[in-house]
């Protein structure tokens, strides 16, 4: 008896554990994804990537470069087209400053804005 209801209730934790995990971290992402937006190619924002990887859309098409803020190392995105993106490791604990025309939409990264 007991260990019919020790199943019934690991049974429901379970799978209300992972739901409640699931949308901690599809909140975190959305409050780490930013729209860079302006006229001028270069990005007055900097951005710091969360994990290993940033996704990046746009609105337009264009080539998207980030170029490390300390070293002057570049790394880009050949071409992204409207509404489809791409995404790009980037080295954790640095700060990059983004060139890409029209709205660049990236997460999950911290914003500085300068």
């Amino acid at each position: 008896m007991i260990k019919k209801r020790l199943k019934r209730a690991l049974g429901v934790a379970i799978p209300l554990a992972i739901l409640v995990i699931g949308i901690s971290y599809n909140s975190y992402v959305k409050m780490h994804t930013f729209t860079l937006s302006g006229d001028e190619i270069m990005k007055n924002e900097q951005i710091q990537p969360i994990r290993g990887s940033v996704k990046v859309t746009g609105n337009t098409d264009t080539d998207v470069v980030f170029t490390d803020i300390e070293s002057g190392e570049t790394y880009v995105i050949g071409y992204i087209t409207s509404g489809a993106g791409d995404t790009i490791k980037l080295k954790l604990g640095k700060w990059y400053r983004v060139e890409g025309a029209g709205e660049l939409t990236l997460g999950p990264v911290n914003v500085r804005i300068e």
